[in-house]
């Protein structure tokens, strides 16, 4: 029994020292946490401190050495002008004075348009030129005798800019006026393609502007009566042709065409007036028309005037004689309508019917 008194009397002390431990593990946990933080936050703004300080050394080496690298190229760069001060001029002079001569010849107002962007050039491709160009005397000639500062870099490439700039030539579109005989050709040539589309109406204004532009256009004048004589406008027609003949009293065709007009209408006589102006006229259609209008008022003598030109200009034909006896005839000129009669079947050309009618005319006659 005491060793079982023993034992929890042991249990009994044990008891309270394990949950006094937990209570110490924990307290002891707590600062150690907070060190840790405290570590890292301080190794953190370390890390920060020094790569700024390595950026900024950095940076300022960089800077060190490109100073340092433009020293020495400046340094190149006046010696290399200091012992060839005249190189630029030297070698752009041979190549720039042709060039502004040919300028100068050709575009005189040219010259200084072409120096200026060449000086300029050279400025912004080689810098020591200004220094060069300072040491030397100034010069009093114009700079298209003697120019003083040219590039000497790619000489090539500035020949061909300088012929382009001495070549080039503005283009400028005008509208140009057409002349009276421009105008009038492309309204005639508009009037034939609306006639050719049955656009009747738009033809005979193209007419009438050609007509108003040139009123001695022959050829607008009877085409503009052909249109209004073909939609019976007759006295339209006359009065266009008569304006015409005024302009020319000799024009056959102008006659016919107004004649045709005043037969249509039934008006005979004026279209004898029109035609007999011109009785000597050496045109066959012209002297038959006039031949038959005038047996028509009774013109004998026209008549007979007309077929005798016909005969003069065909004397192997025999109608011609024919119509003229038939004249002499109708004028009781009996006899020489019984020799023209004859004249007439002697030829070869009358037709069957035509030669049996002088026949009988002649057996009529000569009984």
């Amino acid at each position: 029994m005491s060793v079982i008194n023993q034992m929890l009397k042991d249990l009994e002390q044990r008891t309270p020292e394990q949950g006094h431990a937990p209570n110490a593990v924990m307290a002891s946990n707590k600062p150690s946490t907070v060190k840790i933080v405290a570590i890292s936050l301080v190794v953190l703004l370390s890390l920060n401190a020094l790569g700024f300080y390595i950026w900024d050394l950095q940076t300022r080496l960089s800077s060190s050495e490109l100073k340092a690298q433009e020293n020495k190229e400046q340094v190149i760069v006046r010696q290399a002008a200091a012992k060839q001060p005249d190189l630029a001029q030297h070698l752009v002079q041979p190549l720039a004075q042709p060039l502004v001569r040919q300028a100068a010849a050709k575009q005189p107002d040219v010259v200084q348009a072409l120096a200026q962007p060449l000086v300029r050039q050279a400025m912004i491709e080689q810098p020591n030129v200004e220094q060069v160009a300072a040491r030397q005397p100034a010069t009093k000639q114009p700079i298209i005798k003697q120019p003083t500062v040219q590039p000497a870099i790619q000489p090539a490439v500035q020949s061909v800019k300088a012929e382009k700039t001495v070549t080039t030539s503005k283009m400028t579109v005008s509208r140009r006026q057409l002349t009276t005989k421009e105008l009038v050709t492309q309204k005639l040539v508009n009037a034939e393609k609306a006639i050719n589309s049955n656009q009747i109406t738009k033809a005979e204004t193209l007419f009438e502007d050609v007509l108003i532009i040139e009123p001695s256009n022959k050829q607008a004048r009877k085409k503009l009566a052909a249109l209004w004589f073909g939609r019976k406008a007759y006295q339209q027609a006359v009065n266009l042709l008569s304006q015409g003949i005024a302009l020319d009293k000799r024009d056959s065709e102008l006659r016919m065409l107004k004649a045709q007009i005043q037969l249509q209408q039934g008006q005979h006589k004026g279209a004898y007036h029109t035609l007999k102006a011109l009785p000597d006229l050496k045109q066959q259609d012209y002297q038959v028309m006039l031949a038959n209008v005038a047996q028509q008022v009774n013109a004998y003598e026209s008549a007979i005037k007309a077929y005798q030109t016909l005969i003069k200009m065909h004397s192997y034909s025999g109608k011609w004689h024919l119509g003229l006896a038939i004249v002499y005839d109708k004028n009781s000129q009996f006899r020489l309508a019984e020799k023209e009669y004859a004249l007439a079947l002697s030829k070869s050309d009358l037709s069957t019917a035509s030669a049996e009618f002088a026949a009988q005319r002649m057996q009529a006659l000569g009984e």
